[in-house]
């Protein structure tokens, strides 16, 4: 960083695999929450503005909680994923110009098809490759986002000079299973999906049920929101088309 002397850092390295961090819970603060203190300090240096990705998974101890949750309201993870980007999150606020933005369930397309395991949507078409049905959680609220979308908003709040925390996902809000079901049918896939309970569904890790993010303060500070989350599903499977033709061609 001496070396590039940059304006803004945008941290996008982070430890993702919520279920493993329950397991190695130090490893997992190391990369979400001490790294990130050590570039705090390192933008302070160089008078240069953080730009930390966090989580609607700082939420969700709450459990009756059913409204969007907004920059104000008080956190409280339910896994150590959650507490990690927490720390994270207050670790990037002792750099003097941040930017904290908090997002949901990121996902993007890949110029060399989907990984299982890299994000939902690409898990869902690797899947797609050998099964007929797919059974997904369809209690858990939340709205996952296209990643083209979340940049063009940490962007547009640059370039406003905005400062502190943010939410900013995609548009409207859903659960996994409509997630999926969205996603199979703009791709043209013939997939039976079976909604299921989060009990029917155990991970190492709980999730939160309830992780909706209220934008309206990213409305405020750069005039527009983000797209709905269906658009980012039609842009996503758009890239992926080389992928669905050569899937096709298999089948």
């Amino acid at each position: 960083m001496a070396n590039f002397r940059p304006d803004v850092v945008v941290n996008c390295a982070a430890w993702t695999d919520v279920d493993a961090a329950e397991g190695s819970p130090e490893a997992c603060v190391a990369v979400n929450a001490d790294a990130v203190r050590v570039l705090a300090a390192s933008c302070n240096e160089l008078n240069a503005t953080l730009v930390q990705v966090s989580t609607d998974y700082v939420y969700g101890v709450r459990e009756n909680h059913v409204t969007p949750y907004s920059e104000n309201d008080v956190a409280g993870p339910v896994n150590v994923y959650g507490a990690s980007k927490l720390a994270g999150e207050e670790a990037a606020s002792q750099a003097r110009k941040h930017l904290t933005i908090r997002t949901s369930g990121l996902y993007a397309a890949n110029d060399h098809g989907p990984v299982r395991g890299r994000n939902f949507a690409d898990t869902m078409l690797c899947l797609a490759a050998d099964k007929r049905l797919v059974k997904i959680v369809n209690d858990q609220h939340c709205t996952p986002s296209f990643i083209p979308h979340v940049a063009d908003g940490i962007l547009n709040l640059l370039h406003n000079k905005s400062n502190g925390l943010f939410h900013v996902v995609n548009n409207g809000s859903t659960t996994w299973y409509e997630f999926a079901h969205e996603l199979f049918q703009t791709a043209g896939i013939d997939m039976t999906t079976q909604g299921i309970t989060t009990d029917e569904y155990p991970t190492a890790a709980p999730r939160p049920r309830f992780s909706l993010l209220n934008t309206n303060k990213f409305v405020a500070s750069t005039g527009y929101s983000l797209p709905h989350w269906r658009t980012g599903i039609a842009e996503y499977i758009e890239s992926m088309k080389p992928y669905l033709l050569r899937m096709e061609r298999v089948a």
